[in-house]
């Protein structure tokens, strides 16, 4: 019977691919009217209430000027009309846009000033999230909430920040910090991607990967 303990591989990240300076070239801010001087949110996920999106769009409440960007695949219809009836209710339709799923990712993180992954702390479990691990590559400012997975990517303050789950005024307030002082953005977007530039590239994923392999092979 074989039950030798394996070691759980990160994941790599692409990091030629998602990098900071990337075109531009989805303009939603342009096909949106969004200026270039007003703050943007986004995030990226499959829109399964897993994700937390309802804390998100309650965090947004009191920002009156930040537009928020959702893309995603709507996985679950019912939920996504859920979505849409409350960011109607909190009078939010005007700045939360539904992008649905998109393939060019670093061009949709290339217009945003910071990205959010606020999961939810019950029901699935993230394993590594890879949103997450792709807007750190790309030198954004990231908040995501305090669970497995995003905790053992982010370190709280240096490389993003965290907050407790399910929690929409540490969410808010989370933001408004970063919302407030674009060199705490740039900080931790700088400090974002050297995280995966040390732990988080394909070639770590790799090396990790043979690793185990070798641990397994008794090597």
């Amino acid at each position: 019977k074989f039950s030798h303990k394996v070691t759980l591989v990160p994941r790599g990240v692409d990091i030629t691919k998602f990098r900071p300076g990337v075109t531009p070239a989805l303009q939603f801010r342009k096909r949106l009217s969004i200026s270039d001087k007003t703050i943007v949110v986004g995030t990226v996920s499959h829109l399964v209430a897993v994700k937390g999106h309802p804390v998100l769009l309650h965090a947004l409440v009191n920002q009156p000027t930040v537009h928020l960007l959702i893309a995603g695949k709507p996985l679950d219809q019912e939920y996504v009309a859920s979505l849409h009836e409350l960011a109607a209710s909190l009078g939010l339709q005007e700045r939360v846009h539904f992008i649905g799923g998109i393939k060019e990712v670093p061009a949709f993180l290339a217009e945003i000033d910071l990205f959010v992954l606020p999961t939810w702390g019950r029901g699935r479990m993230e394993g590594c999230p890879v949103a997450l691990l792709e807007a750190m590559a790309c030198g954004k400012a990231c908040i995501a909430t305090d669970i497995p997975g995003s905790r053992d990517v982010i370190e709280n303050g240096k490389s993003g920040i965290l907050v407790p789950p399910e929690n929409p005024e540490a969410l808010a307030a989370a933001m408004q910090t970063l919302i407030d002082s674009p060199d705490m953005r740039r900080s931790l977007g700088e400090g974002a991607r050297r995280r995966i530039l040390d732990r988080f590239t394909i070639d770590h994923e790799v090396a990790a990967h043979v690793a185990v392999y070798e641990e397994i092979l008794g090597r």
